[in-house]
């Protein structure tokens, strides 16, 4: 690339920001929302007239999700870039693309439509399909969606259905409780650790060594564990660890601390905990969930939720504090291990499952994770490391979330220690701006900043144009995209944030 080129190339690169627009809880009609299909999605392909066994298969895939317009009862929605794979390694297989419509709202009660033109390519045929579910009512709050589409146009001989539980996702970070070998990475480089930051993309987001590598633990940092995960605007990953450790910069640090990334202690334990009033007062009991509360229901000030380890006595509330509650760091219980779970009816009720992952929805719904398995009615069984959400679904099992690293062990769990969940339902931050560009090694380096927690970079070619993302998911706030000058002379960028 000449030098008048990468000039050129780098001041489009410094005048181009798209901008990251505020929203609330409805889309804007110029950003998609996008959606991932969780557990109980199916297709069931029937036949009405020849008496074969119905097939019914679980189905995975994703959407987009686009504002359309808003009247004084429902919020009309394009549904687009409909990808789903149903079926199983073994049996058959059912390619479903296509688009169509959702509406939500109601006068009385809330109520939803969804029509879909789909393809249906079973490997032998593919095959035009519409669906639609008529208007039926909502079973699982904003922004969730549960729904049934069978198909109008199905005949005798082959009709399909459609389950489609989703949420808006982007990503889940997350840590394991014990670790594993990635079948997916090089053989020097596929330990994955418990204290290491991971993502359901199946990537490594931060190695735990890059979490603690500020926190001045001398002579070499160990690896300290992640037994809890937040993050705050700019990309400040904050973390709990699973044992006490000293630090030659901040002093002792302990298991139920909430440190950070950059070198600092956000909180200590007694801090998060003095509103309870413990009795007798307790050095430390430790620190399993964890997440600074933003626009919540449960929120009256700036708070942390988190749990402990621990069962202890809270002497201002006059009751005991279970390690499987989740905790408000203004000295009240947010929520009860049995509140947690009272849609899932455990069989043993007064069982307290422990607490080790939490995530709290802007809607007020709560994604967790319990220490200790239960089973439910009809012998429905929960495993620890599975993602659970208190409206009484399953949102992953364990192995479907660790499943893009392709664990070598053979274990029926890994465990959920930490939980971060980037979704487009959550607040927008305020607009971000590049800062620099600089050419590294006849790549382009970008660096940014921004009040999002974690950013990405698209790119276009030319405008208008295609944006394609360049760069994962990350918390930075810098990036070197290696692939820009080979491929033209000139390119336009924008910095996503959530």
């Amino acid at each position: 690339m000449s030098l008048r080129n990468f000039i050129r190339y780098s001041l489009i690169v410094l005048l181009l920001l798209a901008a990251s627009q505020g929203f609330s809880q409805t889309t804007t009609p110029s950003r998609a929302w996008n959606y991932v299909l969780l557990e109980g999605s199916e297709l069931t392909d029937e036949c009405l007239i020849c008496g074969r066994p119905t097939i019914s298969v679980p189905m995975r895939g994703s959407f987009r999700l686009r504002l359309l317009e808003v009247n004084p009862l429902f919020a009309r929605y394009a549904v687009e870039d409909l990808k789903f794979l149903a079926g199983s390694a073994a049996g058959l297989q059912y390619q479903v693309t296509g688009s169509g419509t959702y509406r939500f709202g109601g006068e009385v009660a809330l109520q939803q439509e969804m029509a879909l033109q789909v393809v249906i390519d079973d490997g032998f045929t593919a095959r035009p399909a519409s669906f639609d579910s008529g208007l039926v009512s909502v079973s699982r709050p904003w922004p969730m969606i549960a729904i049934t589409l069978p198909q109008t146009d199905g005949t005798p001989t082959r009709t399909y259905t459609l389950q489609v539980k989703a949420a808006p996702l982007r990503e889940i970070w997350f840590s394991t409780l014990t670790g594993f070998h990635a079948g997916v990475a090089p053989q020097t480089s596929n330990y994955i650790s418990p204290g290491d930051l991971i993502s359901s993309a199946g990537r490594v987001v931060k190695r735990n060594h890059e979490l603690t590598a500020r926190l001045g633990v001398m002579p070499s940092v160990p690896d300290l564990g992640l037994d809890a995960v937040d993050i705050l605007p700019g990309g400040e990953i904050i973390f709990s660890i699973e044992y006490d450790i000293f630090s030659e910069t901040l002093g002792p640090l302990h298991h139920g601390d909430i440190l950070s990334a950059k070198g600092r202690i956000v909180r200590s334990y007694a801090s998060l905990i003095g509103a309870f009033s413990p009795q007798p007062p307790v050095a430390d009991q430790g620190l399993d969930a964890v997440q600074l509360v933003r626009a919540t229901e449960l929120a009256t000030a700036k708070e942390f939720l988190f749990s402990i380890e621990q069962d202890f006595f809270s002497e201002s509330l006059g009751r005991t504090i279970r390690r499987g509650d989740l905790l408000s760091s203004l000295g009240k219980v947010a929520k009860t291990n049995a509140e947690l779970l009272a849609r899932f009816s455990p069989t043993d009720a007064q069982q307290d499952y422990g607490l080790d992952a939490v995530y709290v929805w802007p809607s007020g719904e709560i994604w967790f994770s319990t220490e200790k398995g239960f089973t439910g009615p009809n012998f429905a069984a929960y495993g620890p490391g599975d993602l659970l959400s208190d409206q009484g679904y399953v949102v992953y099992r364990n192995l479907e979330l660790v499943g893009p690293f392709q664990p070598i062990e053979d274990a029926s769990s890994f465990g959920l220690d930490a939980l971060f969940v980037i979704t487009d339902a959550t607040p927008r931050p305020p607009t971000g701006r590049f800062t620099a560009v600089e050419r590294a090694n006849l790549s382009v380096r970008l660096s940014w900043e921004g009040e999002g927690r974690v950013f990405q970079i698209d790119r276009a070619p030319q405008l208008p144009g295609s944006w394609l993302p360049v760069s994962p998911i990350m918390p930075d706030q810098s990036f070197t995209d290696p692939e820009a000058i080979y491929q033209q002379s000139q390119g336009f960028y924008q910095l996503q944030q959530w």
